[in-house]
């Protein structure tokens, strides 16, 4: 239900989101597509799906901008991936992280 109405790159993304099967570098590591599992903005800690919608100081301004719209369920993964996956959306697009493997128009 989460993803319906949404475009097929869109609910393809969501749904790598939710999985972690997404192009983040912790996923890239695992399955040998890159050498490091760590975010290249915030040494040592790990980048997945947790860091890069929550904790990465890279999009603080964007995370800003969706604690400014959602309030406290901006901080509650588990609504963002389900009932608030266009406010998700708007964050992923606006961080540009996936542009280069999803494109630009999420």
């Amino acid at each position: 239900k989460a993803v319906s109405g949404l475009r097929r790159p869109q609910a393809s993304l969501i749904m790598q989101l939710r999985s972690g099967h997404v192009p983040l570098n912790a996923y890239l590591n695992r399955i040998g597509a890159t050498t490091s599992q760590y975010c290249d903005h915030c040494p040592g800690i790990p980048e997945d799906v947790h860091h890069f919608v929550l904790q990465c100081s890279k999009y603080d301004q964007q995370r800003f901008n969706l604690r400014l719209k959602l309030g406290r369920t901006a901080s509650d993964l588990s609504a963002l991936l389900t009932t608030e996956v266009k406010s998700l959306l708007t964050y992923v697009h606006q961080t540009r992280r996936f542009a280069t493997t999803h494109g630009e128009d999420l």
